[in-house]
């Protein structure tokens, strides 16, 4: 492996590390909302857990296709 690929890797997964948190929050609060909306009543304790692990693979999902993709681009870019 040359350093560029190393590079592209470790960037990548650093990226993806930053944005997890907040790509989470983000989902886990849009579909709270939705889904005491549509129960039109407030969700429960056990329902915000339960909705809160099924993000977890959801916005890794999305935060580690889009590192990957926007570290292609910009290294295909400048480098």
């Amino acid at each position: 492996m040359d350093a560029m690929t190393i590079w592209y890797w470790i960037s990548s997964i650093g990226l993806a590390a930053l944005l997890f948190r907040p790509t989470k929050k983000f989902i886990l609060s849009q579909r709270l909302t939705r889904t005491a909306r549509k129960l039109e009543r407030q969700l429960t304790e056990d329902e915000i857990q339960d909705l809160g692990k099924r993000t977890i693979p959801i916005a890794a999902l999305i935060v580690v296709t889009f590192s990957f993709l926007f570290n292609s681009v910009i290294m295909n870019k400048y480098f």
